[in-house]
């Protein structure tokens, strides 16, 4: 059995998410999206009226049933990016995503740091778990920030703590109360920060990996809005059934 969870930006406009392998269940969840808005489909869908799967929605609106090409469908992978298939590969935007290669970004002079690698976290206000790193993010082209992974060692007892970043605005970061963690991790050395999402444009040159096909554009696809993929595999016996 195998299964991923990962972040992404929706772009408003269908698009592939190249996860490494065909999942047999998906469920896609508008987590930026306050009545978080859930897609669903299985390879166990085998009707017309939602073989692509279905929406579930918080708020008024009734459940959605997918037909073929109007929501979830497997992808094979295979297709050779192009800047005629992968418009832009822009942090945030494109058509095609995948997994990021880079991962950890507090040592990265690029995308992750302004002047020195970022390696210690301060605590300033614990009601607001607010705090700051030893250097600011850089004023653009950062991927540190909302929805960041943040993982601590407290020097006070030295126990390993993750959160999540929930504000930091690009250009700060070494000024007091400029990071505001998901919970109030007492000051310590930072082990390490991934990027806003897991899952970002695949190079042009690059071939894509298999994965999904997203197609459904209304509620459940919001331009830059905050969405989480988890999809997975069935156990299977040995006569493959």
């Amino acid at each position: 059995m195998r299964s991923i969870e990962a972040t992404y930006n929706s772009t408003g406009a269908a698009y592939y998410l190249c996860i490494g392998f065909i999942p047999d269940w998906v469920d896609i969840i508008a987590v930026g999206d306050a009545e978080v808005a859930h897609a669903h489909w299985s390879k166990g869908f085998t009707t017309a009226a939602s073989d692509n799967g279905f929406m579930e929605h918080g708020g008024s609106q009734a459940t959605s049933l997918y037909t073929a090409g109007a929501g979830i469908e497997p992808y094979e992978g295979g297709d050779q990016m192009t800047s005629t298939i992968q418009t832009t590969v822009a942090y945030g935007d494109g058509v095609y995503l995948g997994w990021d290669e880079i991962g950890d970004y507090k040592s990265n002079s690029s995308y992750g740091y302004e002047d020195e690698a970022i390696a210690s976290w301060t605590l300033d206000t614990t009601a607001n778990r607010t705090g700051h790193f030893n250097s600011d993010v850089p004023a653009s082209g950062n991927r540190i920030g909302e929805g960041s992974r943040i993982l601590i060692k407290e020097e006070a007892g030295g126990a390993e703590k993750e959160a999540v970043i929930e504000v930091l605005t690009a250009g700060q970061g070494i000024s007091a109360d400029e990071v505001t963690l998901s919970r109030a991790v007492k000051s310590g050395t930072i082990y390490r920060i991934t990027g806003r999402w897991d899952l970002l444009p695949i190079a042009i040159g690059k071939v894509a990996p298999a994965g999904i096909k997203m197609s459904a554009t209304t509620d459940i696809n919001a331009n830059d809005e905050r969405a989480l993929i988890r999809a997975g595999s069935f156990d299977r016996c040995s006569s493959g059934r």
